[in-house]
């Protein structure tokens, strides 16, 4: 009897419902067997262009013109349409869940379209919309489907272009009085009061991105994609950097995302960060060098009064945010629409936390969609976490840094606000596809039966 080579390819034990939640493709042509949509490298110069826009993706001044289209963009736009051109983009990019995902972006900026229609612009809509689009669908399009060695390089350089510009941010701090560094540099990388901005454009963007690269350090130190002595080294700079920042946030997300990455990812990971934690606190007493004032004055009140009324301008959002909760019982069906709230308010502002922003700009449904998106943030995660806890552990870190912006932030469509999250899920379906190498099939059991699991040499070659 004749047989071919997918008969003698090895079979899995999953059941049905697992093999749903795995990025799958088509068998053989004629068969009914499924094998993994294997992460296939993308080419010399898409790589090239997707580890510049890690390395960049926190320089949000390098801006090409006025727009809001930095580097790093310009770096994954080329990138997203080579692979695109090339067939090389994930269908389903979060698996199982890419319905989900879509569904929630539709509820969100369908909410924020029917409220701009009766009440504001409609070219806002669209550029806010396409900002959104790009970072939230095309991006993951992209990014999901490259395989976990590739994945690798991409944190890398993520974490390499953060350690360079606090390096800068933090040399430009204790070299240059902030006149000279807005001759030099730019009005916003160090502002009069001392806070860096570094190449973020802004003290609080500086804080977050810090806050999103502690846990990628700690996944790095525990995969051994960076050696202990590196790992202190990038910790000590990242501290300095968010003390310079003197973001209340930023030190409170910082601080939490590392707690929560530290309870996943094991034991390794809480000894690395102790002890590197511990040589920077002795280096730091030994110099004798104080707290930034800035960071005393904003920050260090509310820390030591146990207090967040004297957290930098907590006032202010907090006033802004009982004004857009007396507006919204108004706006649950129809919002005020994109920046609705911003042109209703005498001072001109928009209200600095992104759930309730959607409720009074977009409606019950923008705030149902965007509901769903972080919840997302943590349900793919977690479902993988038997199989990658450390990776899983690393996204949901970061999700709760980004949650914990929503809070303190208007809308977050800027690629250095969801970035990083995808980096965090990257990680994951990188993973997923790493399970089963390419030229396995993957066929559904019966409950209680094994298959046997056979290996062709052609495929063992």
């Amino acid at each position: 009897m004749k047989t071919t080579s997918a008969d003698h390819m090895p079979t899995s034990p999953l059941p049905p419902r697992a093999l749903r939640s795995l990025p799958l493709g088509r068998g053989p042509e004629g068969s009914d067997q499924i094998i993994p949509a294997a992460g296939v490298g993308p080419r010399p110069l898409e790589a090239a262009l997707l580890m510049v826009g890690a390395f960049l993706v926190g320089y949000q001044r390098l801006r090409l013109g006025p727009i809001n289209l930095t580097l790093s963009d310009a770096a994954f736009v080329l990138a997203f349409a080579i692979c695109l051109a090339r067939g090389q983009i994930a269908r389903e990019p979060f698996g199982g869940m890419t319905a989900a995902w879509i569904l929630a972006l539709v509820l969100m900026l369908t909410g924020l379209m029917i409220g701009t229609v009766v009440h504001g612009n409609m070219f806002r809509w669209a550029v806010i919309s396409l900002q959104y689009l790009f970072g939230y669908l095309f991006l993951p399009l992209m990014l999901m489907r490259v395989p976990l060695a590739f994945a690798h390089r991409l944190i890398a350089m993520f974490l390499i272009g953060m350690t360079v510009m606090e390096v800068i941010g933090i040399a430009v701090s204790l070299t240059l009085d902030p006149q000279q560094a807005t001759a030099l540099l730019a009005s916003d990388f160090l502002e009069g009061n001392g806070r860096l901005s570094t190449f973020a454009s802004e003290p609080n963007w500086n804080g977050q991105l810090i806050a999103f690269t502690g846990p990628f350090a700690l996944y790095a130190l525990v995969k051994r994609l960076m050696a202990p002595w590196v790992f202190v080294i990038v910790l000590a700079v990242l501290l300095g950097g968010l003390l310079l920042s003197a973001s209340f946030t930023g030190f409170a997300a910082f601080s939490i995302g590392m707690v929560v990455a530290l309870a996943f990812l094991g034991v390794r990971a809480i000894l690395g960060a102790g002890l590197a934690i511990s040589v920077i606190a002795a280096i730091f007493l030994a110099s004798g060098a104080p707290l930034p004032t800035v960071f005393q004055d904003r920050v260090g009140g509310a820390l030591v009064d146990g207090s967040l009324e004297e957290a930098g301008t907590y006032k202010g959002r907090v006033k802004l945010l009982e004004q857009a909760w007396d507006k919204s019982g108004d706006t649950i069906i129809v919002g005020l629409g994109v920046e609705g709230f911003r042109a209703t308010h005498e001072i001109n502002q928009p209200v600095h936390n992104l759930f309730m922003l959607m409720l009074v700009d977009g409606g019950l449904m923008a705030l149902l969609g965007f509901t769903l998106l972080v919840a997302l943030l943590f349900i793919m995660p977690l479902r993988y976490f038997r199989r990658f806890r450390v990776e899983a552990g690393t996204a949901v870190a970061v999700a709760c840094v980004f949650t914990i912006y929503t809070q303190s932030m208007p809308h977050m469509f800027a690629r250095l606000n969801i970035v990083p999250v995808l980096f965090g899920l990257m990680l994951i379906f990188a993973g997923s596809r790493q399970l089963y190498p390419k030229g396995v099939v993957l066929t559904p059991s019966a409950p209680g039966r094994t298959p046997n699991r056979r290996m062709d040499s052609r495929v063992r070659r």
